[in-house]
């Protein structure tokens, strides 16, 4: 199949591909899947879909209060918060 120049590169990924990889590649990190999201919503972490540079910023620094508190890693947390809907 023919792919422009751009796909070659990695620009037609998805939104979570690189946060999913990085996961596969056993870095510990946080998904921010629909669920995720939606239990970072019912908390009052953020409002809606974070996708500005102050939402990312408060989605992370609650994912870095979760692992000071619970000593969990950011890959449990973030399952747990999607179980959690």
């Amino acid at each position: 199949m023919f792919a422009g120049n751009d796909e070659k590169h990695g620009s037609g990924l998805g939104g979570n591909t690189g946060q999913y990889f990085l996961r596969m590649m056993g870095k510990d990190s946080f998904i921010l899947s629909r669920d995720v999201t939606a239990r970072l919503i019912a908390e009052g972490i953020v409002d809606k879909n974070p996708i500005s540079k102050k939402a990312l910023t408060q989605v992370q620094q609650a994912f870095n209060t979760w692992m000071d508190q619970s000593g969990r890693g950011l890959t449990e947390i973030s399952r747990v918060l999607a179980m959690s809907v």
